[in-house]
């Protein structure tokens, strides 16, 4: 495992927030042994609007510089976290490409350079230092290798080609600049891996895990009568509806509870909710989702198959193993590793004959297996990964 190494994690996204992430609870286990600055994404005006309607709880003090921009968070596990708020940024990527966008966009990652500097300064965290850069492909493209880092790091959890309307436009080509400036990329599926290793100098898997602590309190040892078929994740591009369709259909004696935020833009989900057996909760707090597994049967991954989903490895197959429950997905990425423990199937009809035969045969058994399985893939044991392949990456560069 690493230890005493200064870190710093500049991220696309915030510590806190409604969902599980990636990046964040690879750091809280880095935090044990190391020294870790994470410096949140920038609220943009549009948060800062929010903020001040109290729409959106937002540190809006510490964005402007009114109280420190530093947090000091004690973890759980004994790790310390400095937690940093950097300055309010343009939104910039509706702009075309040109000169206007690259000002604002050098703009934008100066601010966050020169309070990271200060703040590395303070906690006296500018020697031996390794920069992680989680899916911020600008970030780092224009703050890389200019804060004296030993290691440089690419945090690559999702793909831009081919999804993230948003971030694509521009965000294609400053990865593909960036995967060339990085010492090493960690990817979290095979799928990305194919799609990268070629473009960088180094590129390792670290895969997703679960929560172990916390979803294990949704473990049911015993097989209900009831039958519930469970879906817990985002509404959206992702899942094939012609799939969830025809579930709905063929099991009208089934329930089927989607927990999570819809995001989808076409409204697909309109045509699953005519369905009296379709039940959506809304988005859930990740500390209420472990209620909401002890009622299902059955967890299912019917994301579509595509560019995009390649990529995926999706935490909701370990944190369904981790409550003992039966998984089916589509085979729309390399699931290898969950063959002879989950169901995979190419078309709807095979989906569907899975799924029944998961709910007619489950086993207090089969529960303890899947649980046995999600212990081997918790984020303690990937931080060990992630600490093996920095440890390489730098051996790389010797």
């Amino acid at each position: 495992m690493l230890k005493g190494r200064n870190i710093i994690c500049i991220s696309s996204t915030e510590w806190r927030g409604d969902y599980i992430k990636a990046t964040v609870e690879l750091m809280k286990e880095m935090a044990v042994h190391n020294k870790l600055l994470f410096i949140n994404s920038p609220y943009t005006i549009k948060d800062v609007a929010d903020g001040l309607l109290n729409k959106k709880d937002t540190e809006l003090r510490r964005s402007f510089g009114l109280k420190s921009r530093i947090e000091v968070l004690k973890l759980e596990n004994g790790g310390t976290v400095y937690l940093l708020t950097p300055p309010p940024a343009f939104t910039i990527n509706f702009l075309p490409e040109g000169a206007l966008y690259q000002a604002m966009l050098r703009f934008n990652c100066w601010q966050v350079l020169m309070v990271t500097k200060r703040a590395l300064k303070k906690l006296g965290m500018e020697r031996d230092l390794i920069n992680i850069v989680a899916f911020n492909q600008g970030m780092g493209v224009m703050t890389g290798r200019k804060y004296g880092e030993k290691t440089l790091i690419y945090h690559c959890y999702d793909e831009i080609n081919g999804a993230h309307p948003w971030l694509q436009k521009h965000g294609v080509a400053l990865e593909n600049r960036f995967l060339k400036m990085a010492d090493g990329v960690i990817v979290t599926s095979r799928g990305l891996y194919e799609a990268k290793r070629k473009l960088t100098k180094a590129c390792y898997i670290v895969k997703n895990a679960v929560k172990l602590d916390l979803f294990i309190k949704g473990f049911q040892p015993e097989v209900t009568a009831k039958k519930v078929v469970g879906y817990i994740g985002t509404i959206d591009e992702r899942l094939d509806y012609d799939l969830l369709t025809h579930l709905l259909q063929e099991m009208p004696e089934v329930d089927f509870v989607f927990v999570g935020r819809v995001t989808t833009d076409f409204h697909e989900e309109d045509v699953l909710k005519k369905f009296p057996n379709a039940v959506f909760t809304g988005a859930k707090r990740p500390e209420e989702l472990p209620e909401y597994l002890k009622t299902f049967s059955a967890g299912i991954i019917p994301f579509a198959k595509s560019d995009f989903t390649k990529g995926i490895y999706p935490m909701k197959i370990n944190e369904y193993l981790a409550t003992g429950l039966p998984v089916v997905s589509t085979n729309f990425s390399y699931l290898d590793d969950f063959e002879g423990v989950i169901s995979i199937a190419d078309d709807k009809y095979t989906f569907l004959k899975n799924l029944q035969t998961e709910l007619q045969n489950d086993t207090p058994e089969l529960k303890q297996m899947r649980l046995e399985v999600a212990q081997q893939n918790t984020w303690e044991v990937r931080a060990e990964e992630l600490s093996d392949v920095i440890e390489k990456i730098e051996a790389g560069k010797a």
